[in-house]
């Protein structure tokens, strides 16, 4: 019998669900994390607050997507950047693809902001937060919450000649 503090194995992780554009996005709640304020923060910064979710721990994955993940929290609010430059932050300038695929499997979009990361020549890519269907337009959805009609800015990224 599993101590009282302690999930049976068979228990699902908590998750929050909010919607944008039409679209359900399911956002993991780490160990420890209380649902409800998470949700709450989530809602607000859906309305335009500022919240980077840095007190957040980072999901668990491999030791690159946590890199690209950790990377992708340092992306300032209303900026993307490139794929490229996400890999050279985790540590692999030549894996962007690799980079994409720690993107796609993000348990936690909005926390991690992976809809700042973006394609190169800015080509705004998929969504894995949300269905296929509604991909684009909830990645699209996401960047004009934050900006609130800035221009979006996306510095080219430069791999260093040594």
């Amino acid at each position: 019998m599993p101590a009282r503090d302690e999930a049976p194995a068979t228990a699902r992780p908590e998750s929050v669900t909010v919607r944008v554009a039409g679209a359900r996005i399911t956002v993991a709640v780490p160990a420890g994390a209380n649902r409800g304020d998470l949700r709450a923060r989530i809602e607000r910064w859906l309305r335009g607050a500022e919240d980077r979710f840095e007190d957040v721990p980072l999901p668990r994955g491999t030791v690159f997507q946590r890199a690209c993940w950790q990377a992708c929290r340092s992306i300032p609010r209303g900026e993307v950047r490139t794929y490229a430059w996400l890999a050279a932050r985790a540590g692999r300038p030549a894996a962007a693809r690799a980079a994409g695929q720690a993107m796609r499997r993000n348990p936690m979009p909005i926390v991690v902001p992976c809809h700042r990361v973006v394609g190169a020549g800015a080509r705004l890519g998929g969504y894995a937060g949300a269905e296929d269907d509604a991909s684009a337009g909830v990645k699209r959805a996401l960047q004009d919450v934050e900006r609130h009609g800035a221009p979006l800015r996306c510095p080219a990224h430069r791999r260093s000649r040594a």
